[in-house]
């Protein structure tokens, strides 16, 4: 949006500057504020977003021009001030004007300064208000490329955008009233999501980068939108959840765990070969949240922030893929009795965000066949890579991926059947949770099938099951390094799929005696 204003955006005046022309200034500026402030009720409150900001940065030269002409006393004025407001006209006088006190003394100096100051607090108080009233608003402010109702889709392909982390933390935190509720300032927040993309960038992993961790946090905010789990977490805990999400892998080399640990790395030393990236991950964060123009909780309490932070590690560790089976295990077993009446322990809500975030990092398999088969090539490539690495570091020479031996299709297939399918099984109970209460029942309001990704997952998997009937691994393939998939061809097994998918709902149908539409 460009609206022309009439605020001057050159460097503040030197201390020839009279007083008249600050207070000239000021009257302007007040006007302006005194405008926005009587629209924001109003529906059209965008269009004033960019006056408060302009605003601002006035009120920001005034002081420095203030300062410097109140370390003169020889300078006094007479002036006649005239606003919409009395109070405020009153208060320029009696502030700002020789008129009702010919000596400025030190402390009255100060005050003036302090005046300033309020203004400017004023001011940015109002911006807050503006972006409370209005939701959306914050896509528009900052001209992003998307707002939070494309977020709200399962199918959004956050590879379509550039800058996917800033867009992602500025819209789904507002969504979920993180700005207001910690009363984040939003340019701090910029500086953080900048911050954090140039930390997923650093090692320029192919799959492990800012792409990555926008795409964890959108898919969590879809997990949530799309169940009752808003209701059964505190606040605190969402927000932890959030940006768990955002964070889970800063600063990934694109190498996992077990590498760096065969190849006595600086990091798995660090930490002792536990969890080591995951370890890094959450320790580089907190070590960035130091500086206060990165830290968007300073208004968080010192309880509040210990709970926070404990939760934060907590859940980035468990992301630790060799968490995976003992994390299924815990609450398959959990529904199992659960589902049966019997007796059983109920999860805690740690244990419940660990799942939802451990879905998110690997839910690219359960994605629109679009979406999934890019991060499909991204993460096999990036195996590949390292497996390059092992065949040079490794004392055995024998690689875990192999780019000339692995089997592709296989890889998925196994990957999908074994990690991904066990893992949202569980989530989807997970997300019918309506209470932690141990006498509470799963709610029938969504049944599994309901799901966005049901279909999707399956679809997926589907059609790897068909390129390996026709034993075709050869023809899905155009190169080997880098690692790059036959997209056109891959696009006929996709279509045998849902014709495969179509046939056995239609076959189930007839079993339960159901007409098929």
């Amino acid at each position: 949006m460009n609206r022309s204003n009439d605020f001057s955006r050159g460097n503040p005046e030197n201390s020839s500057m009279t007083t008249i022309n600050i207070l000239s200034r000021l009257r302007m500026a007040t006007e302006q504020i005194r405008k926005v402030q009587t629209n924001l009720s109003n529906n059209g409150m965008l269009e004033y977003a960019e006056i408060l900001d302009n605003v601002g940065k006035e009120f920001d030269g005034i002081l420095y021009n203030l300062v410097d002409i109140l370390s003169d006393d020889t300078r006094q004025s007479e002036i006649n001030i005239t606003s919409n407001d009395g109070q405020i006209s009153k208060w320029l006088e009696q502030t700002f004007s020789s008129k009702q006190q010919r000596t400025i003394t030190t402390a009255g100096r100060f005050e003036s300064i302090k005046a300033i100051i309020q203004a400017s607090s004023f001011v940015n108080a109002l911006q807050k208000q503006l972006r409370m009233h209005t939701k959306e608003s914050i896509a528009t402010i900052f001209h992003l490329p998307v707002d939070i109702n494309q977020l709200n889709h399962w199918s959004f392909n956050i590879m379509e955008y550039n800058d996917p982390i800033t867009f992602t933390i500025l819209l789904i935190f507002d969504a979920h009233d993180l700005i207001s509720h910690y009363r984040i300032d939003l340019e701090v927040l910029k500086n953080l999501a900048h911050a954090l993309a140039e930390g997923y960038t650093k090692f320029r992993a192919p799959y492990h980068n800012d792409y990555h961790g926008a795409d964890v946090l959108q898919t969590t905010h879809c997990f949530l939108t799309k169940s009752n789990l808003l209701h059964v977490f505190t606040q605190l805990e969402i927000t932890a959840l959030l940006f768990a999400a955002i964070i889970h892998d800063f600063e990934h080399p694109g190498l996992n765990n077990n590498y760096l640990v065969r190849t006595k790395s600086d990091l798995a030393l660090i930490y002792n070969d536990f969890s080591v990236l995951e370890n890094h991950h959450s320790s580089s964060i907190f070590k960035l949240l130091r500086d206060k123009n990165l830290n968007i909780w300073l208004n968080m309490n010192s309880d509040e922030y210990r709970i926070f932070r404990s939760l934060v590690i907590s859940l980035v560790l468990a992301t630790d893929m060799a968490n995976h089976a003992s994390l299924i295990d815990r609450m398959s077993t959990y529904f199992f009795f659960k589902e049966t009446n019997s007796t059983t322990t109920t999860p805690d809500s740690k244990t419940l965000l660990q799942i939802i975030l451990h879905a998110a990092d690997i839910s690219n398999a359960a994605k629109p066949w679009p979406i999934y088969i890019q991060s499909a090539e991204k993460i096999t490539e990036e195996f590949f890579l390292q497996g390059d690495l092992e065949k040079v570091y490794y004392d055995d020479n024998k690689p875990t991926f192999d780019r000339e031996s692995t089997d592709v299709v296989q890889l998925q297939i196994g990957f999908i059947s074994h990690i991904v399918y066990p893992t949202f099984d569980v989530l989807s109970k997970v997300l019918q949770i309506d209470s932690l209460d141990h006498s509470s029942k799963l709610t029938t309001t969504k049944t599994i099938s309901t799901f966005p990704w049901q279909y999707d997952l399956q679809l997926n998997l589907e059609t790897w099951r068909q390129v390996s009937k026709d034993n075709d691994v050869q023809q899905i393939l155009i190169n080997k390094k880098p690692l790059k998939l036959n997209l056109e061809n891959l696009q006929t097994y996709v279509e045998k799929a849902k014709d495969r998918l179509k046939r056995r709902s239609q076959h189930e149908l007839l079993l339960r005696g159901t007409p098929s539409v």
